[in-house]
């Protein structure tokens, strides 16, 4: 009898590249843009304002001018709740979604997104060396001892400490709200607005969906 391997705790992040994403870029960057220019200060979340980056008020979801974008990631979650067996009685929902500007050396701090089921970011203009996205073991106690390898290159997920995910225009990565993450810093050459990464993240739960009644 041969040895078995099983995982057991496996964190599931999911990404698609969504057609025809060059004319929806440019859609949202115009209006992210504009945003910007309204607000200028935005808020502080785990974007570091002293390097220039900067982060929209958290309301995008509820601005008609998105809605066309938050159904696309709408469907998106939806299909991933079905993959993890959500309940069908219930439905997801998008509780916040804001919008991500890191000039030439702009990053986020590590952070997780609390309150929120499941978490993602979706890439507007990435130009070259703008930084990729960190996640991060959430098992801390897994990192007591640093094992010594045979060959890094031919290690398994499963035995990770961090994945770094690229950031690529038209990319949705959707991931576990409590997994941590940070975003490297953008040491693109290319002046801005070209050199910026321009990015959308967005948190979504789960209600109970409305039961139709004779009225409707």
């Amino acid at each position: 009898m041969s040895l078995i391997k099983e995982l057991f705790f496996p964190t599931p992040v999911y990404y698609i590249d969504l057609e025809e994403s060059g004319a929806l870029n440019q859609f949202l960057k115009t209006r992210i843009y504009s945003w910007r220019d309204r607000d200028q200060h935005g808020i502080v979340r785990s974007n570091v304002k002293q390097v220039g980056a900067w982060h929209s008020e958290t309301t995008m979801n509820n601005r008609i001018e998105f809605k066309l974008f938050v159904d696309k990631v709408t469907e998106q979650i939806n299909a991933v709740y079905k993959d993890q067996l959500y309940s069908d009685k219930h439905e997801a929902f998008c509780m916040n979604m804001w919008a991500n500007i890191n000039p030439q050396h702009g990053y986020n701090r590590s952070h997780i997104h609390p309150g929120a089921l499941w978490s993602g970011a979706y890439y507007v203009n990435t130009p070259i060396d703008c930084g990729r996205i960190v996640f991060l073991d959430p098992r801390p106690e897994s990192q007591m001892l640093v094992i010594d390898k045979q060959d890094k290159s031919t290690t398994g997920p499963e035995q990770w400490a961090e994945v770094f995910h690229q950031a690529i225009a038209g990319r949705l990565v959707l991931f576990p709200s409590w997994l941590r993450h940070e975003v490297e810093p953008n040491i693109t050459s290319i002046p801005s607005p070209e050199g910026d990464r321009v990015s959308i993240s967005f948190n979504y739960g789960q209600r109970l969906k409305k039961q139709k009644t004779n009225k409707d």
